[in-house]
């Protein structure tokens, strides 16, 4: 899809984007110059436009908002009559891949929008996004009114203001002017291949410059208001990248209980290891029927595998849903043996030549125990004479983190998942040097094995392309 590739994992990402699977949604009625859009029901809601780049990543994030109903890829701006993939991309109709967020206004503000929206890009990048290049992946916000110019306007000035970015930001603000949806097969991309979206958001670069440029920074630009983050839209993507504990909320907008445990969650502070996801109950049959669910305002814990753990029914305050939750330490004991949380949640060390995968020389990948990610492959392994699990890499870098480790009397850099946050091991520089001279020595408690043979039925299909060839 994209114009520019790196080597690495955004190589192998791309291999894996020729084909993407077709799906459905809602009906909605919009053209291409209108800034209103009416559902099958009536219903009225506002359009908003957004150019950030890629617009497979522009699209999940609004949609997991509270109050947004679609976010629609498509292509913004352009002197052409008309707008597909094969012409934009070529760079010389002047349009951007860019989002139509439908969204109403009563329930997040444009405001909003736009704070979510600078969170999402690199603002200073004239060129492009990341690692696409080319006047199709420049930045813009395309404003539909002079209120919503203003407020655009605002929100840059004050972006630049702030300090955060050294040089200027790039990002234009220009009038509406015509919008054209994509083909099918970029609409919901992120959900029809996450395997394959979240490969390109990761090697692209874009997943960690915005880890690495927002985190812990609560600065909204334009809006004094804080934005919740552990309240939102159910998808699958918000589902997979929820942290902690996740509660399904079954809400249906007649229903006079869900109106009143919303206004709750809206105004509470939510514990930080808490996302509520709102499930609309007229709708998403499919998951009531999942989860067992026969009325609105039922709640559901989950895990991130979508794994129900409790049903909580019948509670009209918020903290008492909240007191019936299993902790999220309860639920990693029901789900590990006690040698895997030893290793994973406290940091443990198994014991050497006695452990599961020392000396497995069965061909295929090493997940997370925690949450399944991949993290290791066979081929990266080799016998380091330590008696655990040694590997040259992981699988994808981006996957792990690195820390300083000061315990025993020295100092080691310690390995960490990046989903679960589970210890892993330590990294040290007497590997093999014809791969590197890294050695990644790991606990198997931490780990679980797929073998190649299995990895289609376990959902790791795209890993066989490691071992053809």
């Amino acid at each position: 899809m994209k114009t520019v590739l790196k080597t690495g994992v955004i190589a192998l990402g791309m291999a894996f984007f020729l084909v993407a699977c077709s799906g459905s949604k809602d009906t909605l009625s919009s053209n291409t110059d209108t800034m209103k859009t009416t559902t099958n029901n009536g219903e009225i809601f506002t359009n908003a436009y957004f150019a950030g780049g890629c617009f497979w990543c522009m699209e999940g994030i609004f949609e997991a908002q509270y109050g947004v109903k679609e976010a629609v890829a498509g292509y913004a701006g352009g002197s052409e009559s008309d707008a597909t993939y094969d012409k934009v991309s070529s760079g010389i109709t002047e349009h951007r891949e860019a989002v139509q967020v439908v969204y109403d206004p009563s329930k997040i503000s444009y405001t909003e929008l736009l704070n979510l929206y600078w969170r999402q890009i690199d603002p200073t990048d004239p060129d492009g996004q990341f690692a696409d290049k080319g006047p199709q992946y420049t930045t813009a916000i395309y404003y539909t009114s002079d209120e919503e110019k203003m407020l655009a306007e605002e929100s840059k000035v004050e972006l630049q203001d702030s300090g955060k970015f050294e040089k200027p930001i790039a990002t234009q603000i220009l009038p509406f002017t015509t919008f054209f949806r994509a083909e099918e097969y970029h609409q919901d991309y992120y959900k029809k291949s996450s395997f394959r979206y979240n490969l390109y958001k990761q090697g692209s670069g874009r997943e960690g410059y915005i880890e690495n440029t927002w985190e812990g920074d609560t600065t909204i630009y334009g809006n004094e208001t804080p934005m919740t983050t552990h309240y939102m839209n159910y998808s699958p993507e918000a589902v997979k990248n929820a942290k902690g504990r996740i509660l399904l909320f079954f809400h249906a907008d007649w229903c006079p209980t869900c109106q009143s445990l919303e206004k709750q969650i809206l105004e509470s502070t939510l514990p930080s290891d808490l996302t509520i996801l709102k499930v609309d109950f007229d709708t998403a049959k499919d998951l009531a029927q999942k989860y067992q669910i026969l009325t609105q305002s039922s709640f559901v814990q989950i895990d991130s595998d979508g794994n129900a753990y409790k049903r909580i029914i019948g509670k009209s305050r918020l903290q008492d849903i909240i007191d019936e939750m299993v902790s999220y330490d309860d639920i990693l004991k029901q789900t590990l043996s006690p040698l895997e949380y030893e290793v994973t949640q406290m940091g443990g060390t198994e014991r050497p030549f006695d452990n599961a995968y020392w000396d497995n020389h069965e061909a295929g990948i090493y997940v997370d125990v925690v949450d399944g990610t991949p993290l290791f492959s066979s081929l990266d392994k080799y016998d380091s004479g330590t008696g655990w699990p040694s590997f040259t890499r992981p699988i994808d870098e981006s996957m792990v983190d690195e820390e300083t480790d000061d315990t025993l009397g020295m100092s080691r850099t310690e390995i960490r998942s990046k989903n679960a946050d589970s210890h892993l091991g330590h990294v040290f520089e007497d590997g093999p040097a014809e791969s590197g001279g890294l050695r990644y020595c790991i606990n198997s408690a931490a780990l679980r094995f797929v073998p190649v043979d299995e990895l289609e039925r376990e959902g790791y299909g795209e890993y066989r392309r490691l071992f053809e060839g």
